[in-house]
């Protein structure tokens, strides 16, 4: 969406194409048959995610996220909730130092060492952080000293909000750049969810507005493969379900990591370009949302939790003010790992979320369920394992005509919104420089037979 926009905003005629009848992807919205919506996910927004609130704020979507406090709150059976304030007034790195010095989180002894563990991230540069790509952060964390009840009680939660996966199974990398920004950027830490629906506070203005610029939009409009021509090395369009073939000059596939591999011939994985791209895995996740009759967690913020499934969750009838309800929860759940759930029936697997949950919050028990939403995703975003950030592509692929965006693609940030606004500015900028040279080209031709 982000690509589309950039482009027709600079006068090129574009089409954008999108499998499924709603838009955005793992951001997207849809209403049940009583008006509720659903949501692919629960997402959430940083201070420190800079390019996408440019972006936002150029398109003129600038009021499209309720800020919360730059706080993580932690629940767990053993504390209740426990959190972690970065301390206002205070520049980073010393307002989340400050922090976590004084959380009731974790024990002093703990404390002093994850502040000495983090010291050479928090006042280190990217090189730095991209250099621990090969090892797991869990890893990491202990060769640097941190010890088990940080990383357990608090880093693992990290781990699963940031690529719905425990520490011992993500690059250091990851969370590391989190990290580095929440130390450079005094703003970084803040949170914020949006306001409603991303259907109608994201996508729908945003597809306004580039049908405005003479842009087409299409919905239900399944790419299954890519027409290229070996011997030119020219894609020459994007076939569709139905058996038509898209034609263009350009083309962008902003499809996740996973779907583009079924659509590429074989011709271009003797590329190692394309090659690489089954070294990025996807990972699954499950997004439950349940409504209840009364209010539960009373936290108007999102809440992380160590040692279950439920590694991050949220009541949108208090965080969004689009679903305030009378007071009674709409609790969503991003449930992670989902490796083994996702297997799960949607009554067991509704059971074994109300267990957790009721473990984390007992007052849910004496709440009834009204009804409940199950969304689950096989491939989301890509593992973010040790050692695969090689195989990460640019955006400009071997073949001249045919750009890739997605938060996958080579970019500093992690897979998040904001990488993927960053890895759309990048294709975009590949674009242009790529029809600033056939048009220099064109014109030497035409000067060559000039009579």
């Amino acid at each position: 969406m982000v690509s589309a926009k950039l482009l027709a905003d600079r006068g090129h005629e574009v089409v954008l194409l999108e499998k499924r009848p709603v838009p955005g992807g793992k951001v997207s919205a849809w209403q049940d048959a009583d008006g509720d919506w659903i949501e692919s996910g629960l997402h959430v927004f940083f201070g420190a995610y800079r390019n996408l609130l440019g972006f936002l704020d150029s398109c003129d979507l600038s009021d499209t996220f309720d800020w919360k406090p730059a706080e993580m709150i932690f629940a767990s059976p053993a504390h209740g909730l426990a959190s972690i304030r970065f301390v206002p007034g205070l520049p980073a790195p010393f307002n989340g130092l400050t922090g976590v010095a004084t959380s009731k989180l974790l024990p002093l002894r703990d404390k002093l060492r994850v502040a000495l563990g983090l010291l050479r991230p928090i006042f280190g540069n990217q090189q730095y952080i991209d250099a621990q790509d090969n090892e797991s952060y869990a890893a990491w964390h202990l060769r640097h000293g941190m010890g088990k009840r940080s990383l357990h009680d608090v880093m693992d939660t990290m781990a699963l909000a940031l690529n719905f996966q425990r520490t011992d199974k993500v690059s250091a990398k990851l969370m590391l750049t989190a990290l580095l920004h929440f130390a450079k950027e005094t703003g970084a830490s803040k949170m914020a969810l949006v306001k409603g629906s991303p259907h109608t506070r994201i996508w729908t203005p945003l597809i306004d507005q580039i049908e405005a610029l003479g842009g087409r939009v299409e919905l239900k409009h399944k790419v299954t493969a890519i027409d290229y021509d070996p011997v030119a090395n020219r894609v020459n369009g994007f076939v569709l379900d139905d058996g038509s073939t898209i034609k263009g000059d350009l083309f962008i596939s902003a499809m996740p990591v996973h779907s583009l591999r079924k659509t590429l011939p074989d011709s271009l994985y003797t590329m190692p370009y394309f090659a690489n791209l089954k070294q990025l895995k996807s990972q699954p996740v499950i997004t439950v949302q349940i409504f209840f009759d009364r209010q539960i967690a009373g936290v108007d913020n999102l809440i992380f939790s160590a040692h279950t499934h439920l590694s991050v969750y949220a009541d949108m009838a208090m965080v969004a003010p689009d679903y305030h309800r009378g007071g009674a929860s709409i609790m969503q759940f991003v449930v992670a790992p989902a490796e083994d759930l996702i297997k799960l029936g949607d009554e067991e697997l509704i059971a074994y979320v109300m267990s957790e949950f009721i473990r984390l919050h007992p007052i849910a028990q004496e709440a009834k369920l009204l009804k409940h939403t199950i969304v689950r995703i096989p491939n989301s975003v890509y593992q973010a394992r040790p050692g695969v950030n090689q195989y990460r592509p640019d955006q400009a692929s071997p073949v001249p005509n045919f750009f890739l965006a997605g938060d996958y693609t080579q970019q500093d940030f992690m897979a998040s919104i904001e990488g993927a606004v960053i890895s759309a500015k990048r294709c975009v900028e590949r674009v242009l420089q790529r029809v600033e040279r056939d048009t220099i080209e064109i014109e030497r031709e035409a000067l060559a037979f000039t009579p």
